[in-house]
């Protein structure tokens, strides 16, 4: 068995959520740039300097590459990571994707095995069951010849993995459910998961703040009986941000998490074939779900530091 050495001949990782509209370089990763997004209304695109509006670049990277959902996937949190690695034929190779800049708590949500040239290519290797979900980040594969000619030989194999990082918010593993269902081109539930990782993000946070001025059983009444999480996010989080001097959640976000609640009320209770989700909806969806999801973990500590 022939083990990863890190022996790759090209390999690039990239996190970014969108490219700049104006020069496409690529921005940051989600979660380091959307607080000042969010605070701006834009961010500097520290390739040119334009004001980019970080909600359009990411949307329309991932409009543009819904054509392939796991790799739209790569502008709204998940990450891409390239390789090219020298695989010989009929030969076992481990490729720990650690060593490659992948993080050691990521999902992977796809991958592609390209062979360069005429020479090799490359298969997963795995037991008589294999696993309906990649785990763990080792690539387990076996060089495989393309072509005629001597045995055994050794070309090159360009790997792309798509993946997602581990998070311990509550609303977390939904959103990654979202992503791999997503990745998996099952629009109509990516969206399902996708809105309940907002709405989890969302309403522990006005709980919190209603108990601090309400008795616990009167706010538990409240949150299970009247405030559906239509009025939360058009109403009482717009308030709250407000009151308490935060910013709002931009509306073209709040806009897109309206419609993918619609479209999630469609799915759920009107049966709604899931041919009736596109690729663009659920690339759209996802996006709002992302910004929701950041825009909580940031203004959420915000606001219950300021209702002390």
């Amino acid at each position: 068995m022939n083990s990863d050495r890190n022996d790759a001949a090209f390999t690039h990782t990239i996190e970014a959520a969108g490219s700049c509209l104006n020069c496409r370089h690529a921005l940051p990763r989600l979660v380091d740039c959307a607080p000042a997004y969010f605070e701006q209304g834009s961010i500097r695109c520290g390739h040119c300097g334009e004001q980019v509006d970080l909600w359009q670049a990411a949307l329309n990277n991932a409009a543009r590459l819904s054509i392939v959902p796991a790799w739209a996937l790569a502008n709204l949190g998940a990450g891409k990571t390239n390789l090219v690695i020298p695989i010989e034929s009929a030969k076992h190779q481990e490729i720990d994707l650690c060593r490659h800049g992948v993080p050691a708590d990521a999902k992977i949500l796809a991958r592609n095995y390209t062979g360069q040239g005429d020479e090799v290519t490359a298969v997963e290797w795995h037991g008589n069951s294999p696993p309906l979900r990649f785990p763990g980040t080792v690539l387990r594969l076996m060089g495989v010849p393309l072509g005629e000619g001597p045995l055994p030989r050794t070309g090159r194999v360009a790997i792309a993995v798509v993946w997602i990082r581990g998070d311990d918010s509550d609303a977390w593993p939904y959103l990654t459910t979202a992503f791999e269902a997503a990745a998996a081109r099952e629009y109509a539930p990516s969206i399902v998961f996708a809105q309940s990782a907002v709405e989890i993000s969302i309403m522990p946070i006005i709980k919190q703040r209603l108990r601090r001025h309400a008795a616990a059983d009167r706010v538990e009444n409240f949150m299970k009986d009247s405030l559906a999480y239509s009025h939360a996010l058009n109403a009482v989080l717009p308030y709250m941000s407000a009151e308490l001097g935060a910013p709002r959640m931009p509306d073209a976000v709040r806009g897109a998490l309206n419609k993918m609640r619609k479209k999630r009320n469609d799915v759920i209770h009107e049966g709604d074939k899931v041919a009736a989700v596109t690729a663009e909806d659920a690339m759209e969806g996802l996006c709002a779900a992302a910004f929701g999801f950041e825009y909580m973990r940031y203004v959420g500590p915000i606001l219950l530091e300021k209702a002390k």
